[in-house]
């Protein structure tokens, strides 16, 4: 059973990680732990924590004199992250088997609201970890996990730069229960090299965005 201040820090941790997650603070914004602390009626100590927590998960950066930011995304670091997310899908497929998946790899998908943005956002995080699940390798799925969590500011972007990013999921659910071999890795291939080539767009329109 846990402590009031076991509890505290894990509500503490969850309630930080979904402002970074949910994109409340612009790329590059400077946390600091006592405007936090006030804002959400805590004290310094579980913020620390929590804030340490996100660092070592590769969601937070290091700021100026030992503090926080929340990560700007360059080009080149976005299309590696991309490329790296490509190779773990591409590993899941390849570990599974085509006659090992055959059914879709989110089943709700057909229902998914996909005219809303957080919905195509959490779909897509959804169908990538139900494939690595699926591949029984627990590194491939916590790899793919925290992939998704990094990219998921940058993911509500795409959904304003491609107005079919819902038409992708589904279409993949399709190959997932109809041709699970080489053409459903060639569409989600297709779906990484689509963003990669336009990495440098993104990255921008981030940047513009926190300078607003």
């Amino acid at each position: 059973m846990m402590s009031p201040g076991t509890r505290q820090g894990e509500k503490v941790y969850a309630d930080l990680k979904e402002a970074v997650l949910s994109g409340r603070y612009a790329s590059d914004t400077e946390l600091s732990i006592a405007a936090i602390a006030e804002d959400i009626g805590a004290s310094g100590s579980p913020v620390r924590d929590g804030l340490h927590r996100l660092y070592g998960e590769g969601l937070l950066q290091m700021g100026p004199h030992r503090g926080f930011r929340v990560p700007s995304w360059s080009a080149d670091a976005l299309r590696d992250c991309y490329t790296w997310h490509g190779h773990l899908i591409r590993m899941a497929i390849k570990a599974i088997g085509p006659k090992a998946l055959r059914e879709p790899v989110a089943p709700e998908g057909w229902l998914t609201d996909y005219r809303s943005p957080d919905r195509i956002v959490a779909t897509a995080e959804r169908m990538f970890l139900t494939l690595t699940n699926k591949s029984s390798s627990n590194e491939l799925a916590a790899a793919v996990a925290n992939t998704g969590e990094r990219l998921r500011t940058i993911r509500l972007f795409e959904t304003k730069r491609w107005l079919d990013c819902g038409d992708e999921l589904v279409s993949a659910n399709v190959l997932a229960r109809f041709e699970p071999g080489s053409r459903l890795l060639e569409a989600l291939w297709n779906y990484h090299r689509r963003r990669i080539r336009a990495a440098s767009m993104l990255s921008e329109a981030l940047k513009s965005r926190s300078q607003s």
